[in-house]
């Protein structure tokens, strides 16, 4: 009976399926610029194709590629793209010898909607009245690309929040955070439907480089973002290394 045992045991092992392919992904390992992505799967692959999707929906171009080496590593491949356009969404394809095959939609758009900035008075978060015909016109600018994005998917709003260099950093940080806060709440009672992030990032990403202690009020500022609702927050270089956390408006 062991011995059936130990044979039965086997069989089901040898008639097991293939392991699936898990494939990572990440943006420092995608460059738009030269329209080149790299993965890493699970495990060998021999193949991948790529199509690129545009703002519009449309098929802006493909790509294809072959691999021999039998180790999983970072694999490159390479799609074509019109000048002048702007990628929406990658669709990856991965297949392996075996004849498992995994598809993947990488989503690298996000649009920084460009605005006059809000002033702030220093060491206050407060929404002067003045402002609200900088912050309508910004709201006009972030509905329309809201309204053409979600065609296609759904999206969110990033709000960054920022100060100059007066005050203690970890009161900046919080300042920062407030400010975000007071424009997010006049965009939702303005009808904004999107979901809506915020981040304080106090004096760490300045816009204009000053000495501590100087009162800029160029760096009393927040940053407009919209991107993919499911994803990380489309913010890299220096906003990274500040470290900021995140939060929904609720």
């Amino acid at each position: 009976m062991r011995y059936l045992v130990v044979l039965l045991a086997l069989a089901v092992r040898a008639h097991a399926a293939p392991a699936p392919i898990h494939v990572t992904y990440d943006s420092a390992h995608l460059d738009l610029d030269k329209h080149v992505l790299q993965f890493k799967p699970s495990r060998a692959v021999t193949e991948a194709t790529l199509t690129a999707i545009g703002e519009d929906g449309s098929e802006l171009g493909t790509g294809s590629a072959s691999y021999t080496d039998a180790k999983p590593d970072w694999l490159a491949i390479s799609w074509t793209q019109p000048a002048n356009t702007k990628l929406m969404m990658l669709k990856l394809r991965v297949a392996a010898a075996d004849g498992v095959a995994t598809n993947v939609q990488l989503v690298p758009w996000s649009v920084a909607v460009d605005h006059e900035d809000v002033n702030f008075s220093t060491d206050s978060a407060a929404l002067e009245p003045t402002e609200a015909k900088k912050l309508d016109a910004s709201l006009a600018k972030i509905q329309d690309v809201v309204g053409h994005a979600e065609k296609f998917m759904k999206v969110q709003l990033y709000i960054a929040g920022h100060t100059d260099t007066v005050g203690p950093s970890p009161k900046n940080r919080k300042l920062s955070l407030d400010r975000a806060v007071a424009i997010a709440r006049y965009f939702k009672s303005k009808g904004l439907a999107v979901p809506i992030a915020v981040a304080g990032f106090g004096e760490d990403v300045l816009k204009v480089k000053t000495a501590d202690n100087t009162d800029e009020r160029a760096n009393r500022r927040a940053d407009y973002v919209i991107g993919p609702a499911a994803g990380t927050p489309p913010f890299g270089g220096a906003y990274l290394k500040a470290k900021a956390s995140w939060k929904q408006l609720k």
